[in-house]
């Protein structure tokens, strides 16, 4: 088969990789050619993984699109490559791209509002760079988006509203992004979100009640935000949740996790109340952190038998009651955490068993009763 040209895009790819400082040989040793015919090699075979580690930089190329006689950049990925200074204009000249991978270099300056042009992109990452400015509501343009990462970056100002338009989203990733402000309420279109990792931002207000419709959910992550409030009474209808991890809430109770199905992580702090009676039966937990709350009653005997949890971090609340005795035969607990609390009574024999070495007890300062 005779290869299409590429044109503009292959000169696009070569002006970025120059200005970034990526050599050739880098690019050659991937099978593919820059400065020749782009659409080459590994850039049009079907056998090279473009998500493989060991393909970067890389793209793909399509040769086969209706209605157009050149080969078109699909795919696109400079990873992990120390790629420094601005995104060149002509990136978002690449309009066929689905998936743009730029995740940890050092790219800097803002993000072009040209980012629009790119309407067929599925999968964006530019995490871990150094990106600044406001986070340009054209994203909203690109609907056909499942995936977008722009956390760990130098954002200011809030979210764009516009990207409530991004209705096929699953993956929302913006931890560390710099964003904050309220939540858009536009944001209550995204019923399709199955991922939300925005943890170390400074968004502020209430945690949104529409959350509790994102009935896809599987991991939410809103730590070291600004939050005030509660978390919504609504959380109780995302029964798919496996991994919710909030902090900094102003109060709150456990009631939610009642209707949970099969959660893995569970992490929260400033809640009060007592332990839900059906934390027990959460067969496949492995992590638990309940610490710094204000968590009264006692500690249920049943969390020391669970066959999954191997992380148990309950410290600093207000426990109280004897430390359950038993522990579950080949128990995966790794670390047990009940320090600071009223407990009262004797320690267990897990606590001090010398033979129980993969166990460990985290400053358990307990506060005895005899």
């Amino acid at each position: 088969m005779k290869l299409k040209k590429t044109g503009v895009s292959a000169r696009v790819i070569n002006a970025m990789f120059s200005q970034w400082g990526i050599a050739e040989s880098a690019v050659s040793n991937m099978g593919w050619n820059i400065s020749g015919e782009l659409c080459s090699g590994t850039a049009v075979d079907t056998t090279t993984d473009f998500d493989s580690q060991g393909y970067n930089p890389g793209i793909k190329c399509d040769c086969n699109i209706p209605n157009s006689t050149t080969c078109h950049i699909t795919r696109l990925k400079v990873y992990a490559m120390d790629a420094v200074g601005p995104i060149p204009e002509g990136l978002w000249t690449l309009r066929y791209l689905t998936n743009l991978n730029l995740a940890q270099n050092y790219l800097t300056g803002p993000l072009s509002p040209s980012i629009g042009s790119l309407t067929r992109m599925q999968y964006m990452s530019i995490s871990i760079n150094a990106l600044s400015g406001q986070v340009p509501p054209e994203l909203g343009q690109l609907t056909d988006l499942i995936s977008l990462a722009f956390g760990t970056n130098n954002f200011s100002g809030s979210l764009p509203s516009e990207l409530g338009n991004l209705r096929r989203l699953q993956q929302l990733y913006i931890d560390s992004a710099g964003v904050g402000g309220d939540i858009p309420p536009t944001f209550a279109n995204l019923q399709n979100l199955q991922t939300v990792w925005a943890s170390d931002n400074n968004f502020t207000g209430r945690i949104p009640d529409f959350i509790g419709n994102w009935s896809q959910l599987r991991s939410l992550r809103f730590e070291g935000n600004s939050f005030e409030g509660s978390i919504p009474p609504s959380f109780s209808n995302l029964t798919l949740l496996q991994d919710l991890r909030i902090s900094g809430l102003s109060n709150g109770t456990l009631d939610f996790i009642q209707n949970l199905k099969s959660p893995e992580m569970l992490r929260y702090n400033r809640i009060s109340g007592s332990f839900p009676s059906g934390i027990v039966e959460f067969v496949n937990l492995t992590q638990l952190d309940f610490s710094f709350n204000n968590l009264r009653g006692e500690i249920p005997n049943g969390l020391f038998y669970m066959r999954q949890i191997s992380f148990l971090f309950l410290g600093n609340n207000s426990l109280s009651g004897a430390i359950p005795g038993g522990l579950a035969l080949n128990s995966p607990l790794r670390i047990i955490d009940l320090s600071y609390n009223k407990l009262s009574g004797t320690l267990p024999f897990w606590a001090t068993d010398p033979t129980l070495q993969v166990y460990t007890l985290v400053s358990l300062n307990i506060e005895f009763k005899f």
